[in-house]
C-alpha cells in the first residue's frame, strides 16, 4: 500500500513540475516577447512622429496645390507630395513586419530568418529613403518659395550656402539615425537569439 502511494505521489508532484514548467516557459515568452516589442517601440515612435509630420506637409502641398501657377513647382509638389506619403508609409509597414513576429509562434530558427528578412527590408528603405530623402529636399523647395512668395529662395547667396550645407547636414543626421537604428535592432535581434 505504501508503495502505491508513493507512486501516486510521484505522479502528482511529476505533474505539478510539468505544468509549472510550461507556465515558466510561456511566462518567459511573454516576457520576451514584450522586451522585443518594446525595443522595436523606440523606432516605431519616432518613425510615427515623423509620418505625421511628413502627412501635414503633404496635405499643405495638396491642400494648395491649385495656387501654384508655375508648371514646374506643380511637378515639384507632386513628386514632393509622392515622396511625403510613400516613404512614412513603407517604413511604417517595415516596422509594422518586424513587430509582428512572435517569439512563441515559430521555432527559434525560423524566427531568426524571418527577422532577418525583415531586417534586411527595413534597411533598404531606410536607404532608399536617405537617397529620395535628398530629392525631396530640393524638389520640396521651389512650390513651398511660391505658396509663400519668398524671394529669399532666388538670392544666390540662398543656393551658395543651402547645396553644400543641406545635403552635408542630412547625411550627418541620416548616418546618426541609421546608427541608432542599428543598435535597437541588433539588440532586438539579441533578445530573439535569447530563446534558443
Amino acid at each position: 500500500m505504501e508503495l502505491e502511494e508513493m507512486k501516486s505521489l510521484w505522479a502528482d508532484v511529476s505533474l505539478r513540475v510539468e505544468k509549472q514548467d510550461k507556465i515558466q516557459k510561456e511566462l518567459l515568452l511573454e516576457i520576451t516577447r514584450q522586451k522585443f516589442r518594446n525595443k522595436l517601440n523606440s523606432i516605431r515612435i519616432p518613425e510615427i512622429l515623423g509620418s505625421f509630420v511628413c502627412v501635414a506637409y503633404a496635405m499643405y502641398l495638396l491642400s494648395h496645390f491649385g495656387e501654384l501657377e508655375l508648371w514646374y513647382n506643380q511637378v515639384f509638389a507632386l513628386i514632393s507630395i509622392f515622396i511625403l506619403i510613400a516613404l512614412p508609409t513603407a517604413s511604417l509597414n517595415a516596422i509594422k513586419r518586424m513587430r509582428s513576429l512572435r517569439p512563441d509562434s515559430d521555432a527559434p530558427v525560423v524566427l531568426l530568418q524571418k527577422f532577418t528578412k525583415s531586417k534586411i527590408y527595413f534597411f533598404k528603405l531606410q536607404h532608399y529613403g536617405i537617397i529620395f530623402g535628398a530629392v525631396l529636399m530640393f524638389t520640396i523647395l521651389p512650390p513651398y518659395a511660391e505658396l509663400n512668395d519668398s524671394k529669399g529662395i532666388t538670392d544666390p547667396l540662398f543656393w551658395m550656402i543651402f547645396i553644400p550645407s543641406g545635403p552635408v547636414l542630412m547625411y550627418l543626421i541620416s548616418r546618426w539615425v541609421l546608427k541608432k537604428y542599428k543598435g535597437v535592432i541588433a539588440s532586438s535581434e539579441n533578445i530573439l537569439r535569447e530563446i534558443e
